[in-house]
């Protein structure tokens, strides 16, 4: 069987991270306009003279979102972008601790099962794991 391993650096990390953001962001704001406004795709690229499409390939990630066309769909939008550089509240290529980890939770309960005439019994927790605080 093949298999590919592909090494993305921390800058193509934080460009992706960044596009990925934006389009979301784009993406989130365009459908509670369609709610609100009935603002649609189409609509849309016809207040920006451009063919539907150009707007799908835009947000769907199929072709480049400039920062001229990211002003230009904000526009089409009446919105406004918004832009603040700061430091990185955590490594980067780290999973974010507060949608991955247990706290909050309470403690994991650890149950041992020991096999007796062919049949799995639980026996009593050994121990509880504790999340780090």
């Amino acid at each position: 069987m093949t298999s590919f391993h592909f090494d993305i650096g921390s800058r193509a990390q934080r460009a992706g991270r960044l596009i990925s953001r934006v389009r979301t962001e784009l993406l989130r704001v365009l459908s509670e306009k369609k709610k609100a406004e009935g603002l649609t795709q189409q609509a849309l690229a016809k207040r920006l003279g451009v063919d539907r499409s150009q707007i799908n390939r835009q947000l769907s990630g199929e072709s480049n979102l400039t920062l001229r066309s990211l002003a230009e769909i904000a526009w089409a939008m009446n919105m406004e972008v918004s832009l603040q550089l700061q430091e990185p509240s955590h490594g980067f290529g780290c999973n974010d601790i507060s949608s991955t980890s247990t706290i909050g939770h309470g403690p994991i309960k650890v149950v041992h099962l020991a096999k007796s005439n062919g049949s799995a019994e639980p026996k009593a927790p050994s121990a509880l794991l504790k999340s780090k605080e």
